[in-house]
């Protein structure tokens, strides 16, 4: 997607916050050397040609922009929040990134565009294999800690959730 994206303006980053599911393999960071090795190796294995931002020890970024594993934000040159998901996902945000350059032709074609706030339930291809396979990757206690998570999330709606009825 930034090779596409790129030339039309976009700039992308990938920002390391900590293991979401830390194990003995990948556990959870204790200095900003460990992180800063884990980011390393997190590009490396998976191939990330984009810059990684690492974010520091008590997760100050992470939480400015909430505390979900693997959130997306769009953001204009001037900070303002264009689009925001929990959770990556490439057609959404290509879609999301396609909006935002049909706005920019209207304005250039001298519409006058006022913001609005919209929010949409999106959905994501789930491979739980390679989940668990990642899962595995990070260690036993890791597979453990997400058994205990699934049971928790089943008993009830998490916080700050709509959940919606299929």
């Amino acid at each position: 997607m930034p090779r596409d994206y790129g030339p039309k303006g976009f700039n992308f980053v990938f920002v390391y916050t900590r293991e979401a599911h830390p194990g003995e393999n990948f556990p959870a960071h204790r200095s900003m050397e460990q992180k800063l090795s884990c980011a390393r190796t997190f590009k490396k294995e998976f191939g990330i040609e984009r810059p990684i931002l690492v974010d520091d020890l008590v997760g100050t970024g992470h939480k400015l922009y909430g505390t979900l594993p693997n959130m997306t934000y769009l953001l204009s040159h001037t900070g303002q929040i264009l689009f925001r998901a929990d959770w990556t996902d490439p057609f959404t945000i290509e879609a999301a990134l396609n909006y935002v350059l049909a706005s920019r032709a209207r304005r250039a074609e001298g519409l006058r565009l006022a913001p609005f706030y919209a929010e949409f339930a999106g959905y994501r291809w789930n491979d739980m294999a390679k989940f668990r396979e990642g899962l595995a990757r990070a260690g036993q206690q890791a597979v453990q800690d997400f058994a205990k998570a699934m049971k928790r999330w089943a008993q009830g709606p998490r916080p700050g959730r709509i959940e919606l009825n299929e």
